[in-house]
């Protein structure tokens, strides 16, 4: 075991190998949702900083780390990025350095502007490194990014959101565990997204599990063709003989961008939470558990439907 335990009243994280399912088991609960039964996968109760999917999306990208002897995870995301706090506090956990590429460099002399989220990844011990728009969508393209590379001595790169497929891999390890919680197979499976790991993980783990079900991705921010892209290319990489089941990427429900949201959005937020004891982030799940609820009323999922829905976490970027 590889592990560094802070002196702070948060639980451990996972040990670091192949063989250890990180998580704890997370309920799958059931909700009555106008007039549907609905499965609610609770992985917001895996962990309070290494949230729902990030887990199983950081997992087989800290394996390789640490069997190619890294010494410093570095990885991209924006002021709030749920993946940077993550990759913050496991590389802490396991004994690493961390680096963050955050996206616009207005921040870098305004520590009292600085978001939640950038405050507990420099508690972490994570450096952050602000660049701007340009070298941002570049990434590792970029000189400014070459040259922070340059000045490390083992660097491992964990692309934005975690998205790859070591992520694909531990996402599908994660939906085959949910199969044995379930008395059958859901009708639909339900996840927001952004850039697109999680989902790749859902279509391979709904395949792995021989689950003849419509998985629906909710996108949370526009234009989201290149996402379809890199899905098809890492389910492809994670297995070519891969029977894809069918999928699809929803983009009515982005409610105008990344981190927006319309009144109807924060007002379903809000109800749901007080009817279901259930809180929602506003970054993600919101939009994902609005999409649900509007398709309900639209027909498209219909009583007979038994939809399952994933809560992938994300609470530290704030609730509804």
């Amino acid at each position: 075991m590889c592990c560094y335990n802070k002196p702070r009243k948060i639980k451990t994280l996972w040990p670091i190998n192949a063989s250890n399912n990180m998580a704890e088991t997370t309920p799958v609960e059931t909700i009555q949702w106008r007039g549907v039964k609905v499965w609610v996968k609770r992985e917001d109760l895996n962990h309070p900083i290494v949230q729902g999917n990030k887990q199983h999306k950081l997992k087989h990208n800290l394996i390789a780390a640490k069997q190619q002897g890294a010494d410093t995870l570095v990885t991209f995301g924006g002021a709030y990025s749920n993946h940077l706090v993550a990759t913050a506090y496991v590389a802490q956990q396991a004994g690493l350095k961390s680096l963050g590429v955050v996206r616009g460099d207005e921040l870098k002399y305004c520590q009292e502007r600085w978001s939640p989220t950038l405050k507990h990844c420099h508690q972490f011990g994570m450096q952050l490194e602000f660049v701007n728009r340009a070298d941002y969508r570049k990434k590792q393209q970029s000189g400014t990014v070459q040259q922070l590379l340059h000045g490390l001595d083992s660097p491992f790169i964990i692309p934005e959101g975690g998205s790859n497929v070591a992520a694909v891999h531990g996402v599908a390890e994660w939906m085959m565990t949910i199969k044995a919680q379930l008395n059958q197979a859901p009708s639909h499976v339900i996840c927001p997204v952004g850039t697109g790991g999680t989902l790749a993980g859902v279509v391979a783990g709904c395949f792995r599990n021989q689950w003849a079900c419509q998985v629906i991705g909710v996108a949370v921010l526009k234009g989201l063709q290149s996402v379809k892209q890199d899905i098809n290319q890492w389910l492809s990489a994670y297995n070519q003989d891969l029977k894809i089941p069918d999928w699809q990427i929803n983009q009515v429900f982005h409610g105008g961008g990344y981190a927006k949201l319309t009144p109807d959005m924060v007002a379903f937020g809000q109800q749901f939470k007080a009817s279901h004891h259930m809180p929602l982030d506003k970054i993600y799940n919101v939009k994902s558990f609005y999409a649900l609820d509007m398709l309900i009323q639209q027909g498209v999922v219909k009583p007979h439907d038994r939809p399952l829905i994933i809560h992938t976490g994300g609470l530290q970027g704030g609730i509804v």
